[in-house]
Parts: C-alpha cells; sequence; structure tokens
C-alpha cells in the first residue's frame, strides 16, 4: 500500500468519524470500508460496557457489509490481560490472536482464530479494541499495523466525543431535572403529589425504580408511608419486607447506603429472594438540622438497562442527595407553613414574624449570589417588621488563615413596608427584597470600616457559653459578655444585654455565623428564626452548587470545541502537506524557466519589469511550500553539546545589519559560563531567527514615540516538576503584542495575522523545542510587548520507541 493510498483511506476515515451520524452507524462504515479496501477479511469493534467493567462485541463488518451478531454478543470481563484480545487495552500495543487462547463461549471468534487487535485509546482511558479477523492466518507488516493505529486513533476521537456529547446531555437533563424537581416540590402544597412525580423524570434511574418514603411525624409513633413504581403485588411486598428488615439500621445512617450483589453484608439471607426482581437497594436518610424526619428507598428492577446503571457513581449519589435535600427543605417548608398557620392566630407579632419567614424563603430563591442571600437574611432579624434584632453581624469562616471575618452588617431600615404592601400579590417580592437589603445598604463609613478590619481566630479559646452556642446547630440567645469577650469591636458593633447566635453551616461544617442583638426576642422567637435561616443554608449550599454545575458544564463545551478544532486543523495540516508536495515539482521547472527568461531580457525594458515580478512571487511560493513540508517533515536530529550563548550570538550577528536599519536597540543579558546543552544546533538556531524575525517585525509595524527595544537574556533554573537543571532563553521586545483573541491559535499549523505569512512559524519552533523535550511560552502584554521563553533540558533523554 503506497502513500497515497492511505492518504486517500486516512481521508475516507476522518470523514467518516466526523460525520453527524450514530456512533454506531460511523463504526460499521468504518469497519465495511476497511474490509472493502482489504485491510483485513473481517473487522470488528469490541467495546467498554457497564462503566468499564466488561468489553462486549458492538460491532462487526465484512466486504458485503455489517454482520449479524450473537445474541446476547459476549462480554470479556475486565480486566482481562492475558486474553489477546483484551491485552491491548492495558499494553496499548497491537497484539496478535491466539487460537489456542480464545473462549469458546465467544461465538463470533471462534470461526475467526485469526488476527489482530488493536488498542482504540487516548492519554486518558482505553475504549475498546479495533479487532482484525480472518477464519486463516494472515500477516499484516510494520507499516500497516502504525497506519492502522492512526485509525484507531481518529476512531477514538469520535468515541471519545460521542462519550463527552453524552455527558454533556445527561448533565443538561440533570439540571432540568432539579430545576423541574424544584419546582414541583416548591409548587406542590401535597408531598405525595409532588413524589409521584419522580418516575415522569427523563431520567432513566427513576423509571426504572420504585420507591418507598416514610415520613416521621413528631406526634405518631409509627412513620407516614408514600410508596409508588411497583409493577405488581408481589413485587410491593418483597420491597416492604426488606424495608422492615433494614429499618432500625436506616434510622442510624447518615449517608446514603447502596446494596446489591456485590456488597459484602453480614446478613444477606433476606436479600436471596430479593435479588430475582431487584438489582439493588439504595436507602437515603432524611436529616434535617442532625434529626432524622423520613427514610427514602429506591428498589432498582432487575432489567439490562438497570444493570448498567450499576454500581453507581459520584455524581448518581450527588443527584440522589439534592433530591433528598428538596425533599427535604420540601417536608419542613410543609411543616412550617402548618405552623405558620397556627401561630398566625396568635398575636399580631407571629403574624408578622410568620409571613416574613414564608416570604424570606422566595426572596431567597430568587437570590442570585451568596452576599445577597446574606444580607437579606440579616435584613430580616433586623427590620422592624421582622424580629426587630438590629443591628446584626455576619461572619465569615475562612479555612486558609482558621479565622473569622466581618462581612456584612445591618441596622433596622429607616423606610416602613405596610402591611398591605407585605401581603399584596403584585410586586411584593420586590417590594419586601429591597426594604430587607436596605437594612445593609445604610452601614455608616466608621462601622464599614471597623467591619473590614474586623478578624477573630478560631473559637477554641472562647467562653464555654459561646462555644455551646456556635456547636449546637441552632439559634441560641446568651449573655453579650460571652460574646464581646472575643474583640473589643463587637462591644460598639453589638451594642445591648443579650445576643443571638445563628451558625450557618454547609454540609455539617461551619461556614458562617450570624450574632444579632436578642434584647427584644424571647426563646419561642428562635422557632420562627429557624425558618428562614434554615432557608438561608439551603439556598447558600444551592447557589454553590450551581455554580459548580455550571463551571463543569462550561468547561466541558471548551474542551469538545478544542477538540473539535484540533481535528480541523489536524485534516487541513495533511491535505496542504499533500497539496504542496504535488505544487513543488512544476513550480521549481516554473521558477527555473523564469529566471533563465529573466536574465535574458534587456535590462531597460518593460518586460524585465514583468519577469522580475513573476520571480519574486515565485520565491515567495517556494519559502510558502517549503515552510509547509519542512513542518511535516519528520526530522532526524543530531543532539550534541552546544553552547547557547554562542548560538545566540551567531544569530544576532545575521539581524545585525536590519536592527540598525530599524534603529532597534537590543540589549543582551547573557549568563557567562553556561554549561553545554545537548541539542541540535541548526534546528535551535532556525527557533532563534524565527523569533528575532517576529519581535524585529512587531516593532517595525508599530508606530509609537518610545524607543523600539529587544532584549535577550540566557539564564538556569531549577524544574521543580521534573525535578533537573534547564537552561532558560527570552526574548522580549516592547512591540504591539498579540491581540488577545488570537492568543490562543498563534501555535497552530497556517494561522498568521499577516498578509504575506504563511502561518508556520511558531508551530516550527513549537515542534522543534518540543522535539527538543523543552517547553516554549508566551507571556502577552497587549500593546506593551511580547516576552518568549524556552526552556531546554541540559541532557536529552533517549526515549525508546515500542515495537508494533
Amino acid at each position: 500500500m503506497d502513500c497515497r493510498q492511505k492518504y486517500n483511506i486516512l481521508t475516507k476515515i476522518i470523514e467518516i468519524s466526523s460525520a453527524t451520524s450514530q456512533i454506531n452507524e460511523r463504526l460499521t462504515q468504518v469497519a465495511h470500508f476497511l474490509c472493502v479496501n482489504n485491510l483485513a477479511p473481517t473487522v470488528a469493534f469490541y467495546l467498554q460496557q457497564r462503566r468499564g467493567r466488561r468489553l462486549t462485541l458492538r460491532i462487526a463488518a465484512d466486504s458485503a457489509g455489517s454482520l449479524q451478531l450473537p445474541t446476547p454478543p459476549y462480554s470479556y470481563k475486565l480486566p482481562a490481560p492475558d486474553d489477546p484480545l483484551c491485552k491491548p487495552l492495558t499494553t496499548l500495543l497491537p497484539n496478535p490472536l491466539d487460537p489456542e487462547a480464545l473462549s469458546p463461549d465467544d461465538l463470533f471468534r471462534t470461526l475467526r482464530p485469526y488476527g489482530w487487535s488493536l488498542p482504540m485509546a487516548d492519554e486518558t482511558q482505553a475504549y475498546g479494541t479495533m479487532v482484525l479477523f480472518g477464519s486463516t492466518p494472515f500477516n499484516i507488516d510494520n507499516d500497516t499495523i502504525l497506519f492502522l493505529l492512526v485509525i484507531c486513533r481518529q476512531i477514538t476521537l469520535a468515541l471519545r466525543s460521542s462519550i463527552l456529547k453524552n455527558r454533556d446531555r445527561q448533565k443538561v437533563r440533570r439540571l432540568k431535572f432539579l430545576h423541574q424537581i424544584g419546582a414541583q416540590f416548591n409548587a406542590s402544597e401535597d408531598l405525595q403529589s409532588a413524589f409521584s412525580q419522580l418516575p415522569n423524570s427523563a431520567l432513566i434511574f427513576f423509571s426504572l425504580s420504585a420507591s418507598i418514603l416514610h415520613i416521621f411525624e413528631s406526634d405518631q409513633s409509627r412513620p407516614r408511608l408514600i410508596d409508588q413504581g411497583f409493577s405488581d403485588a408481589e413485587q410491593r411486598e418483597l420491597a416492604f419486607q426488606v424495608s422492615r428488615h433494614q429499618a432500625t439500621r436506616a434510622k442510624s445512617i447518615s449517608h446514603p447506603l447502596v446494596i446489591d450483589k456485590h456488597s459484602s453484608l453480614p446478613s444477606l439471607t433476606i436479600y436471596q429472594h430479593f435479588f430475582s426482581r431487584f438489582c439493588a437497594h439504595i436507602i437515603l436518610p432524611l436529616l434535617s438540622q442532625d434529626r432524622m424526619v423520613g427514610i427514602l428507598e429506591f428498589f432498582l428492577t432487575d432489567k439490562p438497562r438497570s444493570r448498567d446503571i450499576l454500581p453507581l457513581e459520584k455524581e448518581d449519589l450527588e443527584l440522589l442527595e439534592i433530591l433528598v435535600v428538596h425533599l427535604v427543605a420540601t417536608m419542613e417548608r410543609t411543616r412550617a407553613q402548618n405552623q405558620l398557620s397556627a401561630a398566625n392566630q396568635a398575636s399580631l407579632l407571629r403574624t408578622r414574624q410568620l409571613t416574613l419567614s414564608h416570604q424570606m424563603k422566595n426572596a431567597l430563591l430568587a437570590a442570585d449570589t451568596p452576599d445577597k442571600i446574606i444580607r437579606l437574611t440579616l435584613g430580616a432579624l433586623a427590620s422592624n417588621k421582622g424580629f426587630t434584632c438590629s443591628p446584626a453581624l455576619y461572619l465569615e469562616f475562612q479555612e486558609k488563615d482558621d479565622s473569622w471575618h466581618g462581612l456584612s452588617y445591618a441596622t433596622a431600615p429607616s423606610s416602613t413596608l405596610t402591611d398591605s404592601e407585605q401581603h399584596q400579590d403584585s410586586n411584593h417580592l420586590d417590594a419586601l427584597t429591597n426594604h430587607l437589603l436596605e437594612a445593609s445598604a445604610q452601614v455608616p463609613e466608621q462601622i464599614q470600616q471597623e467591619l473590614k478590619t474586623l478578624k477573630l481566630p478560631n473559637f477554641d479559646t472562647a467562653p464555654s457559653r459561646f462555644q455551646q452556642a456556635v456547636t449546637g446547630r441552632k439559634p441560641a440567645i446568651i449573655q453579650a459578655e460571652f460574646v464581646t469577650v472575643l474583640h473589643a469591636k463587637l462591644r460598639s458593633l453589638l451594642p445591648g444585654q443579650k445576643i443571638v447566635v445563628i451558625p450557618i453551616l454547609s454540609h455539617e461544617h461551619p461556614k458562617g455565623l450570624m450574632l444579632a442583638s436578642a434584647d427584644r426576642i424571647s426563646q419561642e422567637d428562635l422557632n420562627y428564626i429557624t425558618l428562614f435561616t434554615d432557608a438561608a443554608t439551603l439556598a447558600l449550599d444551592n447557589t454553590e452548587l450551581y455554580q459548580r454545575l455550571q463551571n463543569s458544564l462550561a468547561s466541558l463545551n471548551s474542551a469538545q470545541l478544542r477538540l473539535s478544532q484540533s481535528e480541523k486543523l489536524m485534516a487541513l495540516g495533511e491535505m496542504a502537506t499533500s497539496i504542496a508536495h504535488e505544487i513543488k515539482n512544476p513550480l521549481v521547472s516554473i521558477a527555473g524557466f523564469a529566471r533563465r527568461l529573466h536574465k535574458k531580457i534587456p535590462d531597460q525594458s518593460r518586460e524585465k519589469t514583468y519577469s522580475q515580478i513573476i520571480t519574486k512571487e515565485i520565491e515567495r511560493l517556494e519559502e510558502i511550500v517549503n515552510n509547509v513540508l519542512s513542518f511535516s517533515r519528520v526530522d532526524s536530529n543530531k543532539f550534541e553539546p552546544q553552547n547557547l550563548n554562542l548560538l545566540i550570538d551567531e544569530t544576532i550577528a545575521l539581524f545585525a545589519r536590519e536592527l540598525k536599519k530599524l534603529e532597534i536597540n537590543l540589549e543582551v543579558q547573557l549568563t557567562p559560563e553556561m554549561t553545554a546543552v545537548e541539542c541540535d544546533g541548526n534546528q535551535l538556531k532556525q527557533v532563534l531567527i524565527n523569533l528575532f524575525n517576529n519581535s524585529i517585525q512587531a516593532m517595525s509595524s508599530t508606530s509609537t514615540d518610545n524607543e523600539h527595544h529587544i532584549l535577550v537574556r540566557t539564564s538556569c533554573y531549577c524544574d521543580l516538576k521534573r525535578q533537573q537543571e534547564r537552561a532558560l532563553i527570552e526574548i522580549e521586545d516592547n512591540g504591539k503584542g498579540i491581540q488577545e483573541q488570537f492568543i490562543h491559535d498563534i501555535f497552530n499549523p497556517f494561522f498568521t495575522t499577516k498578509h504575506d505569512g504563511t502561518g508556520l512559524g511558531l508551530p516550527i519552533c513549537h515542534r522543534i523545542i518540543l522535539n527538543h523535550q523543552g517547553n516554549i511560552r508566551i507571556h502577552n502584554r497587549e500593546g506593551k510587548g511580547v516576552t518568549v521563553s524556552v526552556s531546554l533540558p541540559f541532557v536529552h533523554q533517549t526515549q525508546t520507541k515500542p515495537t508494533a
């Protein structure tokens, strides 16, 4: 197979793998195409399934088209390093198939015992193997093996892109589910109706699960039960038997418990019949302020799609925990609404407090930043329409220095909120929000300065009464002297005889602390304060979680975009190299005849000018073609000890006349007696010439009153990550710099901002430095210049190439 055939095959493979069709359809087309081109009698793809635990035959084809697979297709349990078909997953090297070492259960492989297995993997993970099958022995030379590995790499890119897209879609579905279930729970007045909507969600886990919800009522000895999703009475009774068996244990756990066939529990006798109908039992405790308010159990039905979900990953458990948080919040909201309804008849004060607590939850749900959530909560404490706990202070715990810092301060708002505004249906939320935010917006300048410098060490040496209030996890009223003793500024910030201490927790760890005057409230008010401070804690956690999910989604989208761009550039580079090869031969002939004609034309004739233009343009074309071929050519490097300072001096000498002509000041700071560096002197000089040329061109196109300046320096440093001494070359100019939107593309082949550039200078430099086991970095100062840093090891480490 010659190079043109390989190029045509690879081009077609890239076209197929980059299509928008389903990945299975693309793999089938690839397998068929390889067979048609006589690379193998049969091509099959074995892909990792069940979250990397098994290798399963997914696609197979020969020159006639797609092949019918055995039902069910055979799967290899991983890891299987001794099986020739699975071995490439661990070695990442091609491996011939041994007819003597095959499983008789793999009927497809038994009929085709000969061939090769090639890995499909990238830097992060293995995705499967591409297997070339034959019913009789056949040989493949090393060049073809290497070419097939390139094809495997392209297929790996397609598999990875498909997996990333599926993960993105799954994350979007999870975000939509969280939004949907949160809206349903918040809007539903009946917990049972909201709970019954779970099987209708878009997530497959809930559609394949039945569930039981245990709600512990404070006034009842037995919990209230809600169940849904069971297909028949026998299945429901079986689940309830297991649930009753685990009831005592479920009340003592604080984290999700997953029980499946592989669980190592002391007693699984009760589960022997259970696993005939189900494949997993998940128990989730419903905790509110360390108090068990219920238990949620999921029973995953024993179906093929259910088994693919197991084992549950971290993201799955986090989703279930968020569901539990919403469920607990809904239960607490329902319980709080009942308390509000009962207390509404007690007094006008209780009515105002309950109304504010209820509306605060909506205001907190609408708040989009942690600062706004904290200010709203402080405003509710300080407002005369709330609890009149003015002034109020929020301290934030910072783990980096194990101390508490003053963050927000609130006093009673000067504006008033009438009952009609507080109960009005339209715009009441905006009026309440503005009123509460005003409490922290009118802080005097002196108090703001005191707050910025307020810093408290950890509370290990604080009074025991204060420590009990902080670790009690619930609001508590204590004497002011136990608080103001912590810092002198607290006496002026929190005047009064009593202070309410409200700990703010995040995943059972301290996040913040609210301190407010308690001279005008009683112990009974703490129950109502808890209502919206718990909501504030939940809102803070949800805001932080949502931000993390958004950042993860943005990172995935960015990685997918860069991967797609890299594939396009790779294909473009190969195409450009092929075109350059085709152009070079006729261009040599054209250039020779053009120069001969130019010499024979009289100097004073008009044709002499035309021929001169033609000759110069041909020379520019030759430079472009040579750059393209130089970039694509794999050079044989000759590494010898070289004096970097001498190479730099030789390069500077080449540009001396041009620097003087352009009035560019050159400053050279070379470290004397630097150890010689093992490198290819010619290639390194090519890098220096390219970098000097870029700096000169950047300044020659810059019109400025400042003096043009280039600084070249060398030095030595210790790379702690690699634990080796390295040489450093820095070339700095004060040109116009690189525009920020182009900085990520400068090492991409054929990218240029010059009207006569080829876009191959920096990519060639980048490739040469990488071949020298070095690094090249760009420090850009847009409008002020660029510093290029090249680091090289003093000793080049020889790397052995794997044998095919």
